[in-house]
């Protein structure tokens, strides 16, 4: 079984938008952290999860959003 898992989004369709429009990038990460800790204490609660990069981070990445996801003991 995994103990840790990485989730690298490289583009997304409200980024891609976003950019195509010319307007900032959307602030994702306090969502993200709402969402995505909330779907992986559905899925076991020792899951803890920790933003590694999203905007309104700052800041050249390879990907548009990334995610870990920890199973504590």
């Amino acid at each position: 079984m995994y103990e840790q898992y990485t989730r690298e989004q490289l583009e997304g369709m409200l980024h891609d938008a976003r950019k195509r429009k010319g307007l900032p990038d959307f602030p994702c990460k306090p969502v993200g952290l709402i969402e995505y800790s909330g779907f992986a204490r559905t899925i076991d609660p020792r899951i803890e999860t920790k933003c590694i990069g999203c905007p309104p981070d700052k800041g050249e990445r390879d990907y548009a959003c990334a995610w870990e996801f920890n199973l504590q003991p």
